[in-house]
């Protein structure tokens, strides 16, 4: 089987810095060449914007006709709608937040884009079973469509705790600083629990990274880091925080459950995160709740080191169990002979 995997010609693959979509897609990759699986990808960087998915986009068709292949594997609703105009069969994975976030017009388009996109999928993947049911009553069909749950892989060898090297004082955040992400009701979370928060990701914005600062006691963000400090922050770190509100699935929190790190969020979580069990989602309609409820979880962390330890352990089973590697290819392979058959 010859599978093309199709970036979005922003950013390159792998990527340099933070990536989400294209970090997934090289690891994607090395899973199925590791399975046997023949693997092409298809990808043209030019000056990183977002709007350079569109002249991509344009030259994928002619790039496929040059690249014998079974099965065309597309990530990016630009060009997976460029594929859909011109009748090209695709498999479709959809990464975007704007189906449950849309607050600008941008935002109404990419959701747009997004539906026709799995309108026209020879299969769609969604990453979490949430999603499937969301594309299912978004998009328009006389009968069900054909959708496919599958999560986004880690690997467990190389995301690793090391449990001699916690103190249990010390909270973990990964991603872009930004207000999105609210870093800012973590790092409140963290008032007189006696943790200290590092975030390991970008922050573009000067103001907000401040923002996150003031409102915590002990926080440092120490921007992009490469893989070993970022597998070394999750090893040594005791939970790992993630508050964002509008993720679909998020690799950081994979990784985190990965690491043996008890994982606390919002509804986000829910389906990843086992409530008490390898870590705890809390109710985040209300930020000042949100808040308090993240507080009372961590300090109780902080009191038990026994429990903090067997957390941990049941989150490095559960991402053992559910997002390997293994696991996740075998199910890719059986969506393409679907989308082949």
């Amino acid at each position: 089987m010859r599978v093309v995997l199709v970036g979005g010609g922003v950013q390159p693959i792998p990527p340099t810095g933070y990536g989400g979509v294209e970090r997934f897609l090289d690891d994607l990759r090395h899973a199925l060449e590791a399975d046997g699986i023949e693997v092409v990808v298809l990808n043209r960087v030019r000056r990183r914007r977002t709007r350079d998915e569109i002249p991509f986009a344009l030259e994928v068709p002619r790039a496929l006709r040059r690249e014998p292949h079974d099965v065309v594997h597309v990530h990016t609703p630009v060009v997976a709608n460029r594929l859909a105009l011109g009748g090209t069969p695709f498999v479709y994975t959809s990464h975007s937040r704007h189906w449950y976030f849309r607050d600008r017009l941008s935002h109404r388009w990419g959701y747009w884009l997004e539906r026709r996109a799995v309108r026209h999928a020879r299969v769609t993947v969604a990453l979490t079973p949430r999603l499937a049911r969301t594309m299912q009553e978004a998009v328009p069909a006389r009968r069900p469509l054909p959708i496919e749950v599958i999560p986004i892989g880690v690997d467990v060898e190389a995301f690793r705790p090391e449990w001699g090297a916690r103190s249990g004082r010390r909270a973990l955040g990964v991603g872009v600083v930004l207000p999105f992400k609210r870093w800012h009701l973590a790092a409140a979370a963290l008032r007189g629990t006696g943790l200290s928060l590092r975030i390991a990701g970008p922050a573009p914005s000067a103001e907000y990274a401040a923002r996150v600062r003031a409102a915590g006691e002990e926080v440092e963000i120490l921007g992009e880091v490469d893989e070993p400090a970022l597998r070394r922050l999750y090893a040594e770190s005791d939970v790992l925080l993630h508050p964002s509100g509008v993720e679909l699935l998020s690799g950081a929190v994979l990784q985190g459950l990965a690491a043996g790190l008890p994982v606390l969020g919002g509804p986000v979580l829910e389906g990843v995160v086992d409530d008490g069990r390898t870590g705890w989602t809390v109710p985040d309609a209300d930020e000042r709740r949100f808040v308090d409820g993240l507080r009372e979880h961590l300090q109780e962390l902080g009191r038990d080191d026994g429990g903090r330890r067997a957390m941990g352990e049941a989150a490095r089973a559960a991402a053992q169990e559910r997002y390997a590697w293994p696991r996740i290819v075998a199910a890719h392979r059986a969506v393409y002979r679907r989308a082949i058959g």
